[in-house]
């Protein structure tokens, strides 16, 4: 009787243990998680803050090229022909390599219309038919395919006679050859930017300075 009590106070320990324990965890749990929520709240509040902090830094440039001092006008003037062509430049590369089919290829010119000039625009080096001798699609033929994965560009200080600029962009995509595994290709350009036509006057392909195979896809 005495061994049976025993055992029944033991078991009550034991749970009762067990309980406290996960009483502590319950609670270490929730505090973890009201941390946890806190800061992703935090976080999501300086993103926001960064966000709206970046818009008017760009507003506060608008304004000084319309009311500043000289040196202030020229200042916000150049950043805003950096800010111009790099983001033009970076739609226009991926105009030109990402395509999947013939009729991607056929779709560039008139998607690139709109940065470039006719100049370029009919410069077979950039746009062509893609087509071979025969009449065949080299892009289908060959199951061409490229992606575009990023454009960086550097730009210079504006010509203010032509009002231009000129750009170095370092460009880089996938490309892949029916079943062979892509490869990311690194190729340097330089181009002339007129930021009265808000166009591409210029483009020139300086080569290629890497390719790097990846992994199966």
């Amino acid at each position: 009787m005495e061994q049976n009590k025993k055992s029944t106070l033991a078991a009550v320990l034991v749970i009762f243990i067990s309980l406290v324990l996960l009483g502590i965890f319950k609670y270490q749990q929730n505090a973890y998680d009201q941390k946890l929520q806190k800061a992703q709240t935090e976080l999501a509040t300086e993103q926001k803050a960064l966000k709206q902090a970046k818009k008017q830094e760009q507003r506060k440039l608008q304004e000084k090229a319309a009311t500043g001092t000289a040196a202030q006008q020229d200042s916000a003037k150049q950043a805003k022909a950096e800010n111009e062509a790099s983001t033009q430049a970076a739609k226009l590369f991926k105009i030109l390599f990402t395509y999947s089919s013939q009729a991607d290829w056929a779709a560039r010119s008139a998607q690139a219309k709109s940065l470039v000039t006719d100049t370029i625009l009919n410069d077979k080096t950039y746009f062509n038919d893609g087509k071979d001798n025969t009449g065949n699609s080299i892009i289908d033929t060959m199951k061409l395919q490229s992606s575009f994965i990023s454009a960086d560009t550097r730009v210079s200080l504006i010509n203010e006679e032509a009002n231009t600029v000129d750009c170095v962009s370092v460009v880089k995509y996938a490309a892949q050859y029916g079943s062979e595994r892509s490869a990311t290709t690194t190729v340097v350009y330089t181009s002339t930017y007129d930021l009265n036509q808000q166009k591409f006057t210029k483009l020139q392909k300086l080569g290629t300075t890497m390719v790097d195979a990846t992994t199966d896809q």
